[in-house]
């Protein structure tokens, strides 16, 4: 079917290839709100816009950048840098908007290119190393210029073709979406109890005042005591302990693997760079090992729900939530498991968020050592000073986040076998190997 479809120079198709500007003053210039937003090469993943870092612009600075206005539909490609060639479309929720040198937008015709099908098809693997090819062939740092997306030969199939394909692929994504949005829902949620509990003290701070802890039922507020006292912490509840994280909960390294021992397929073994910033745990980029090796490290054999945190490095202090892909999973050195002190039988969702509070981990990345590079031992982590509620209240705690974390957990691999499906369709679509009447089936099934 693809025999028939041409490749064309893109420029020929586009209204506009083109990059923008650092307003003048740079950081120093930056807004953490505002009307118009400056979009530059850290906020566009090929996975989709990513909000983080994000800042805003003054409109005088903006009137500056107007020949750079970002308008829905259009294609945003990164030009210079180790994030060269990554790609993604405008994000509608953050109009207006202009970009910075790094970015260039790609505005394609829509009588002639579908703006969904060309940010697919920039995506492939095949393009992928193709443009990462061609943006390394300069002298200095990676680059793409404008005049090699003008000339970047793309297959143009029949545009309703084109918007069947968008059509397809974008069901895929608004699925992962949907459930990325519901996990930062529940998230919120379990988040927002411990806070109010472990944090704030509301429900003790109502019971001092004669009232009924808000939203709570008799059997759990009597957990909670009348008073607070003073501690080496500041004022904490009467019957808590000024403690550390190893109170509640153990920090275990992973095992030493071998080089030699590492295989290309197997059983995945999760190191520092497994851990993402969004506080998940990828298995997409693994060393694995074989079911021998396996076997001598079975201790170190990870389960959904595990917190892992990274130990050493510029990211130390890292942590996130490890779920399965459906292979058996292990620990490498150099990463901490907690274990909790509580309930061994289940994850420990009070220290996930326990050590997330921001001056738990500021104490940890404080406390790591060492000359060449920042590193704490799992003894350093459990050391970290922090108010200890009793037991019954953890456990109280752990009962009522549980069903939010296991509805995270099945998101999470649903977003992870949607992914795998959609990336294996992704070059059979754009081939042309697959019929679309075949992937829509697969689509509506999801």
């Amino acid at each position: 079917m693809s025999c028939n479809w041409p490749n064309v120079a893109l420029g020929k198709y586009c209204s506009k290839i083109g990059s923008g500007a650092t307003p003048k003053g740079g950081n120093s210039v930056y807004l953490d709100s505002g009307e118009i937003t400056l979009i530059r090469s850290q906020n566009i993943y090929n996975e989709g816009f990513k909000s983080d870092g994000l800042v805003y612009i003054t409109p005088e600075a903006a009137q500056k950048l107007k020949n750079v206005i970002i308008e829905p539909n259009d294609v945003l490609i990164n030009i210079t840098g180790d994030s060269v060639a990554r790609v993604c479309l405008a994000p509608k929720e953050h109009l207006p908007a202009r970009v910075n040198q790094h970015v260039a937008i790609i505005r394609v015709d829509p009588k002639e290119f579908d703006h969904r099908y060309l940010r697919y098809y920039l995506t492939s693997l095949k393009m992928q190393s193709y443009l990462l090819t061609i943006a390394s062939s300069g002298a200095t740092r990676n680059a793409l210029t404008k005049s090699m997306l003008e000339s970047l030969e793309v297959s143009k199939p029949p545009l309703d073709i084109q918007k069947k394909i968008g059509d397809v692929l974008e069901q895929f994504e608004n699925k992962i979406q949907l459930n990325t949005q519901t996990n930062q829902t529940l998230e919120e949620m379990a988040q927002a109890i411990f806070k109010s509990w472990f944090v704030d003290f509301d429900p003790v701070k109502a019971k001092m005042n004669g009232e009924q802890p808000e939203g709570m039922d008799a059997a759990t507020a009597s957990l909670f005591p009348e008073k607070l006292v003073e501690s080496e912490l500041g004022l904490i509840p009467e019957g808590w302990d000024a403690g550390t994280v190893g109170s509640v909960t153990a920090a275990k390294g992973g095992y030493a693997f071998k080089s030699k021992q590492f295989v290309d397929e197997g059983n995945p073994v999760i190191k520092i760079k497994n851990i993402t910033s969004a506080g998940t745990v990828t298995t997409s980029d693994c060393q694995c090992v074989d079911d021998d090796i396996a076997k001598t490290a079975s201790r170190f054999k990870l389960s959904d729900g595990d917190l892992l945190m990274a130990m050493t490095g510029a990211t130390v202090g890292k942590s996130g939530i490890y779920v399965s892909d459906g292979r058996d999973g292990y620990l490498n050195q150099r990463v901490a498991r907690f274990e909790s002190k509580v309930d061994s039988t289940q994850p420990c969702w009070f220290t996930y968020n326990l050590v997330n509070k921001d001056s738990i981990f500021e104490q940890i990345v404080g406390a790591a050592q060492g000359s060449a590079q920042p590193n704490i031992s799992s003894k350093g982590i459990e050391q970290v000073k922090t108010v200890i509620p009793t037991f019954d209240l953890i456990s109280k705690y752990q009962e009522l986040v549980a069903p939010l974390y296991a509805k995270w957990i099945s998101n999470f691999r649903e977003n992870s076998q949607l992914s795998e499906l959609r990336d294996t369709l992704l070059p059979k679509l754009l081939s042309g190997e697959i019929e679309l009447g075949t992937s829509e089936e697969l689509v509506e099934a999801i």
